[in-house]
């Protein structure tokens, strides 16, 4: 993979959290037992699935916009617009048949060109699409080079046979594909519906038409209100079970949970400072999330390029106090840079992060020795660390970071600067930072997800972090190892123990996922990779 944006992206991650307050249920503004109110953090930046970059924006699009895959309950894969697929020319070459009774909700068939339209959409640099990258991750052909602006757009592995036969070449089998392809980016666009609504295209429901169980019944561009109704022509709509769902952005954590306690909402999570208070609560639940928290360090930044200061400084933050006395939601610390939960060895069943090397584990005496070393070879005392306003959390962690830092290093100085989240991204990628407080979450259920961007030619590896046994190991993953589950894993182990043992970008922890949910609720599973909730199998009863 050459791209990779952090959704920081998590992304999806990408990446702010989607927190969801589902509701209704049996006390619901409508009274039906067959509708849902929502709410998210953050708000719908596009519903263009080209453009959708934050969480709830890819999660509306994911569940209006369905692809060739969408993901199931369990968090397997499955065929979804695509009712079979035939792999040939020694997995180079996959032909996707689109059903024939899949259709658009305006009643228009889906055809194999809407897959080809919106992929060469995302692939053109002149779109600038925040998942671009995703397209030379799923391996098709030329597709980096098309990104990177060195090929024409319809030189992209994709083309049309007839009206309903996809065809798709790639440059090397990818073990992940059918997750990937079931994210929000890899949706189809209707290329005449596309040109007659213009500029006007996805910018309020009446602009936009879907391809899965649901459609956008009332929203425009700005709104803090969105909502989803059932989509009667999508083809598997009898399997549909809930009717109606409304987004609410709500940003304030007390006010979600006062929605939760007056029956406004049926579902909300819960920040820290909120879990002692309702921990005891029937309807508490809690489970980890889908973001891993870390410091990433700029490697073109003077003295940061020194491996002694930047292993001092991550002996110097005490895990175990962030998730036990800062955050206090359930948070657990983070060793590995892949989350706990998303993958497994294909051998024993381990769980990935439980293989991972330990990293830093909070030592103020080796922190002291390794700034000892480092103050030998470099002169720098100080450090600025920036975090966005995004996570009412991360001023508090930062703040404590910062201590715990000028604390063990004695003669460090660390000033905190605080920006919106657009700001914090636009500096990672120009590379206008020196260590930025940050979380990803996966777009897909892989190590590579997370690996990938560290890789030398990676235009996300925005800390120019570089090692070359690394991109080995990535490189031998994708290619040799491609049809070798175990040595594939293996491979992406020492990966992983390689980038974490750097300190170039030290993991803190992987978010907790506290909420208040009411028992009328089924079906409504987080999942960790790609698009987090996927709302065709949720019931109230």
């Amino acid at each position: 993979m050459k791209k990779f944006r952090s959704v920081i992206l998590g992304v999806v991650t990408t990446l702010t959290s989607l927190v969801l307050l589902a509701g209704c249920g049996a006390k619901s503004q409508s009274g039906s037992k067959s509708s849902m109110t929502m709410a998210v953090t953050s708000s719908v930046d596009s519903l263009d699935p080209v453009l959708a970059y934050q969480t709830t924006s890819c999660t509306v699009v994911g569940n209006t916009n369905e692809g060739l895959y969408s993901i199931k309950n369990n968090g397997k894969a499955e065929l979804a617009l695509a009712s079979k697929v035939v792999t040939s020319d020694g997995g180079l070459t996959k032909t996707f048949t689109i059903r024939k009774n899949a259709k658009w909700s305006d009643g228009s068939s889906v055809m194999a060109n809407d897959f080809v339209f919106a992929w060469r959409r995302l692939a053109n640099p002149k779109v600038a699409s925040a998942f671009n990258f995703e397209l030379g991750a799923a391996g098709i052909k030329n597709a980096d080079a098309i990104v990177a602006g060195e090929k024409a757009v319809n030189s992209l592995g994709v083309e049309a046979k007839g009206e309903k036969t996809l065809i798709v070449h790639f440059s090397k089998k990818v073990a992940y594909l059918p997750q990937l392809l079931s994210f929000s980016s890899f949706a189809p666009v209707q290329e005449k519906y596309y040109k007659k609504e213009g500029k006007k295209f996805a910018q309020s429901a009446k602009n936009l038409i879907a391809s899965g169980p649901y459609k956008v019944a009332n929203w425009k561009q700005g709104d803090n209100t969105i909502t989803l109704v059932k989509n009667n022509e999508y083809w598997d709509a009898k399997n549909v079970k809930t009717k109606k769902i409304k987004l609410q952005v709500i940003t304030d954590p007390e006010k979600s949970a006062l929605a939760f306690k007056n029956g406004t909402v049926d579902y909300t999570p819960l920040s820290g400072q909120l879990v002692a208070k309702y921990k005891n609560d029937s309807s508490y639940k809690n489970s980890l999330g889908n973001f891993t928290q870390y410091l990433m360090f700029n490697m073109k930044s003077k003295g940061l390029n020194n491996a002694d200061l930047r292993k001092a400084i991550a002996y110097s933050i005490n895990k175990k106090s962030i998730v036990n006395n800062v955050l206090k939601d359930g948070s657990q610390i983070a060793n590995s840079m892949i989350m706990k939960g998303l993958v497994t060895d294909p051998g024993t069943g381990k769980d990935f992060a439980s293989e991972s090397t330990t990293g830093y584990e909070y030592s103020p005496s080796k922190a002291k020795s390794y700034w000892n070393k480092a103050k030998r070879e470099t002169s720098r005392r100080t450090l600025t660390i920036l975090y966005d306003d995004s996570d009412t959390a991360y001023a508090n962690v930062a703040a404590y970071i910062q201590s715990q830092v000028q604390k063990n290093l004695k003669g460090m100085k660390v000033t905190l600067k605080q920006t919106t989240k657009k700001t914090r991204s636009d500096k990672m990628m120009s590379g206008d930072f020196e260590a930025v407080l940050t979380r990803w979450g996966p777009d897909y259920a892989d190590p590579t997800a997370i690996l990938s961007m560290y890789q030398t030619d990676n235009i996300s590896n925005y800390q120019k972090w570089s090692n070359s046994t690394f991109d080995s190991l990535l490189n031998a993953a994708a290619t040799t190892y491609a049809s070798n589950p175990t040595k594939r894993y293996k491979a992406l182990l020492k990966a992983n123990n390689i980038l974490v043992n750097s300190a170039a970008c030290p993991p803190l922890y992987q978010l907790g996922s506290p909420v208040l949910q009411r028992s009328s609720i089924h079906g409504l599973k987080q999942h960790l990779a790609g698009v987090p909730f996927w709302f065709k199998y949720v019931s109230i009863k």
